[in-house]
């Protein structure tokens, strides 16, 4: 029966109504008696065509034999066939959800990886691993490599975290982690890094560094500042230290900083200026800070002068190099920056060689420097400069009468000033020195900024730096913003109640002081 299917095209069955019996043809001319008790499971057995035609064609064949179709037994065979039929129909649309007998247990015959195991369990195995395992753990592939590097990174001490993410500190011997932590999916390229280079550096960290750096956006990293504290023309690997500088040169960052605290480092010469190639990749640095005498011995001096003048730096610092004022006076002489708006050098630079610098560079809108050299600079102007930033670093023979008069001397010579940064003497002084006169300044000064470095320079007698020069705001009415910082014997907040009591009602006031001494 389950055959016919096929041969219900074209055919009718027909249907006979006896009273014990029921008749039908099916489509393919066979007919079948059904007795009542048998008819579920004859029906049963019909294919799904069959039964299709039973239930269509019985009304119409009652009604050409004009049976009655009210009859019982009619009415029992076009039930028993649409319940079946329907209820093959209900199957057929839900078996993709029907449930089906499966084995209990079947032989896997594909080859299984180790990477097929749930994440949580691979967490779990790599995190019973070693800081070197890990390394090469992350090296396998791309999923382990995600999974065990947040695990490497902690185990290294190398910080990823998002508040990390503007700058990220990091010691030499962490230089190789860059490179698994660059591949990461979460990398994210720095503003600023700072970096520590220790004495016992390897060549390979520093090549580790310089392919980080070549491998990162251009211009992605605006900040790099270098630190060490030992002797880098006398080790081993100075070459490799030039390569990274060249690197960090050519990468396109805007500000470099470069600090070391190892003084002792020979003879310095700024000698054979003349001879120094300048044609190298142009740099894109704007800011480039050298404090430190390593840049001006022979071995460095040709990156430093590569660099300034490949460069359009906007801002120059040379400081705590202790170059001869003969030195200063060559060096300034050979440089010529047009887009120079801040210099800054060491107190060992004469006034006469920066007047003759800036004269060169009237561009020059930022100043800083101890205060009898910054007003011999700015008496040599013919016209008042318009500065956007005036440091004065304060010393002990500033102060022929009191050092406000003498500051306010040289900001008399300006024609506005956007920042005026006071250095407090870090030696003892008199308090006749901090008084003020009661003299006030025409010069508009928007933002007096004042630095005290040394609590207790003065004995206590005295009384507190910052706090006998919160008189010196009265000399300065046109101030919009007055700041302290730095060292106190004072608390913050009694320190702005002394300010208040000098600056104007609409004078935004700020202190920040050193928590390790201030009270």
């Amino acid at each position: 029966m389950g055959n016919l299917t096929s041969h219900i095209s074209g055919r009718k069955s027909d249907f006979h109504e006896s009273r014990d019996t029921l008749s039908t043809t099916t489509p393919s001319g066979t007919d079948i008696t059904l007795a009542k008790a048998p008819l579920k499971r004859i029906l049963q057995s019909y294919s799904t065509g069959d039964i299709s035609q039973v239930v269509a064609t019985t009304p119409k064949a009652i009604i050409r034999r004009n049976t009655n179709f009210t009859s019982l037994s009619a009415k029992r065979l076009y039930r028993e066939a649409s319940d079946i039929f329907l209820k093959r129909k209900a199957d057929a649309i839900l078996d993709p959800f029907s449930i089906k007998r499966v084995k209990l247990y079947e032989p896997c015959r594909a080859p299984v990886f180790i990477w097929s195991l749930p994440a949580e369990i691979l967490i779990a195995i790599v995190a019973l691993l070693g800081v070197q395992d890990l390394r090469c753990v992350t090296q396998v592939c791309s999923l382990f490599r995600e999974i065990a590097g947040p695990l490497f990174f902690v185990n290294r001490s190398f910080p990823t975290s998002p508040q990390d993410m503007f700058h990220i500190c990091v010691d030499s011997h962490n230089f190789d982690v860059l490179l698994t932590w660059i591949r990461m999916d979460t990398f994210r390229p720095p503003r600023m890094m700072l970096c520590w280079l220790d004495p016992d550096v390897r060549s390979t960290q520093l090549s580790a560094f310089s392919h980080f750096l070549q491998s990162v956006p251009h211009k992605s990293i605006r900040y790099i500042t270098l630190f060490w504290n030992f002797d880098i023309l006398t080790c081993s690997i100075f070459p490799h230290i030039v390569s990274v500088l060249e690197t960090i040169r050519a990468f396109g960052c805007e500000d470099l900083t470069c600090m070391g605290f190892y003084s002792r480092v020979g003879s310095l010469s700024v000698t054979g200026l003349t001879r120094i190639q300048g044609h190298v990749s142009e740099s894109h640095l704007k800011t480039f800070d050298a404090s430190s005498q390593a840049f001006f011995s022979p071995k460095l001096l040709p990156f430093t002068i590569q660099t300034i003048r490949s460069s359009y730096l906007e801002k120059l610092r040379l400081s705590s190099i202790k170059l001869s004022p003969s030195h200063w006076d060559k060096l300034l002489r050979h440089l010529v920056i047009p887009t120079l708006v801040e210099l800054r050098v060491d107190a060992d630079c004469v006034p006469s060689t920066l007047i003759r610098f800036l004269a060169r560079h009237p561009s020059v809108d930022s100043l800083n420097g101890p205060l009898s050299h910054v007003l011999a600079v700015l008496r040599s102007h013919l016209k008042p400069p318009t500065l956007t930033y005036l440091g004065l670093s304060l010393q002990s023979q500033d102060a022929s009468l009191d050092y406000l008069t003498t500051i306010l001397q040289c900001v008399g010579y300006c024609n506005s000033i956007g920042y005026l940064d006071l250095s407090l003497p870090a030696q003892g002084f008199s308090y006749s020195a901090m008084i003020c006169p009661g003299t006030q300044s025409v010069v508009h000064v928007e933002h007096l900024a004042i630095s005290s470095d040394a609590a207790g320079s003065c004995p206590a007698s005295v009384g507190d730096a910052l706090e006998l020069s919160a008189s010196w705001i009265e000399a300065f009415p046109l101030v919009k913003r007055v700041s302290m910082r730095g060292c106190s014997n004072l608390t913050a907040e009694h320190l702005i109640r002394i300010m208040r009591r000098f600056a104007a009602a609409d004078v935004e006031l700020s202190v920040k002081l050193c928590p390790e001494v201030s009270l």
